[in-house]
């Protein structure tokens, strides 16, 4: 089943609050996003937005750092965020992929992430939080060498 398919599965699920087939629904998409995602390394090509399937796959990684950032599982939030700048091909997200990954060095929770720096008001292909306070800058100039230094090595 394509990965589209399986979030209006998922979205059904989560109006009924059936928490169990939500994780394994997720656990699915996810399966799926991570042959994607070896496909395009594999062929050397990114991620594209506009195709519906490509953005899906987007949007389950960015979901899947943020779960990954929530649980502490630092490291592992950090790899997805700098493998994604990598793989999609839309500024707007590679941006948004590299201010979460600096929010992540600052070493600041999700919640504290979101409050001080997010404009959640402001949505981008319906899914992403692309916008950002201007406090944000001060993280950027601050961790912008330790990001440099993890997203070559």
């Amino acid at each position: 089943m394509s990965i589209v398919k399986q979030y209006e599965v998922l979205e059904e699920l989560m109006n009924k609050n059936k928490d169990d087939e939500i994780n394994e629904v997720f656990r699915n998409i996810l399966e799926e996003t991570f042959k994607l995602i070896n496909e395009k390394i594999e062929n050397e090509k990114t991620l594209d937005v506009n195709n519906p399937e490509e953005a899906a796959a987007i949007r389950a990684m960015f979901e899947y750092m943020l779960e990954l950032w929530d649980e502490r599982a630092i490291e592992e939030a950090k790899a997805v965020g700098y493998d994604m700048v990598y793989l999609v091909d839309d500024k707007k997200l590679k941006e948004m992929f590299s201010m979460f990954v600096i929010g992540m060095l600052a070493g600041l929770s999700l919640d504290e992430f979101f409050e001080k720096y997010v404009k959640t008001d402001k949505v981008y292909k319906d899914m992403f939080f692309t916008e950002f306070d201007d406090k944000i800058d001060d993280l950027v100039v601050k961790y912008k060498d330790k990001f440099k230094e993890e997203f070559s090595a």
